[in-house]
């Protein structure tokens, strides 16, 4: 499962990771994560997440997003869930554009050479403002995270996201719409406070347009109550 979640991303990622002409931006995102359970028992789970973009170093704001979601733990290993997003997006050209999200996700994690590997789909609905439909996208994504030492707080955290949109529409071309790949450090300071900090590198196609690339200090924060 792994070895073919892994060789579908390098071949859908290949082609447009092979593009010569790049933009490049310095950017920071910050994630901050609110999430627990309905009790202690239960098989339900909520997270709201909070999340800030910015560009041009700090100079600007790229984008806001507020994203409730619920998940239902199948087993042991596997979620199902769901939720909705509010993104406000701010051109540089000026004003800003909304987006409705809704979406589902599956997640599977277990244990994997000492570290625990995460599988993710996430498949969303985007409603974006001035556009001619809906955009259906899929995202999928691999996580792998490593303990320091056994026991330690502290872990490195290496995850690839990649970003497909399955139609075509004025503002979005159908095909990979950008790729994901992240290194840093996670670190948990209690059991209900966790912290990820790291550097983000975000490839986007032009499809016919310069390429962009994102060079993205990130930092998220995670609450559990």
């Amino acid at each position: 499962m792994i070895r073919f979640f892994a060789l579908s991303v390098i071949m859908l990622g290949g082609p447009a990771l092979a593009s010569a002409q790049t933009i490049v931006d310095r950017r920071a995102w910050l994630t901050t994560s609110f999430q627990g359970r309905q009790s202690r028992e239960s098989p339900w789970r909520w997270s709201f997440d909070a999340i800030g973009r910015s560009r041009e170093g700090v100079g600007s704001i790229d984008t806001m997003t507020f994203r409730p979601m619920v998940l239902y733990s199948v087993s042991s290993r596997t979620s199902i869930g769901g939720g909705y997003a509010r993104v406000l997006m701010y051109p540089a050209a000026g004003g800003m554009l909304t987006e409705n999200r809704v979406f589902g996700v599956y997640l599977w994690t277990g244990v994997a050479r000492a570290g625990t590997m995460t599988m993710r789909v996430r498949v969303e609905d985007r409603m974006i403002e001035s556009n001619s439909g809906m955009v259906w996208r899929v995202r999928p994504q691999a996580r792998f995270s490593h303990p320091l030492q056994p026991g330690s707080r502290h872990a490195l955290v290496g995850w690839d996201e990649l970003s497909v949109n399955l139609n075509a529409t004025t503002r979005l071309a159908r095909g990979v719409d950008q790729n994901r790949a992240f290194g840093g450090v996670s670190t948990t300071w209690s059991p209900r406070f966790r912290t990820e900090v790291g550097y983000l590198n975000q490839f986007l196609p032009g499809h016919g347009n310069p390429d962009r690339m994102n060079h993205v200090f990130s930092t998220s924060l995670s609450v559990t109550f």
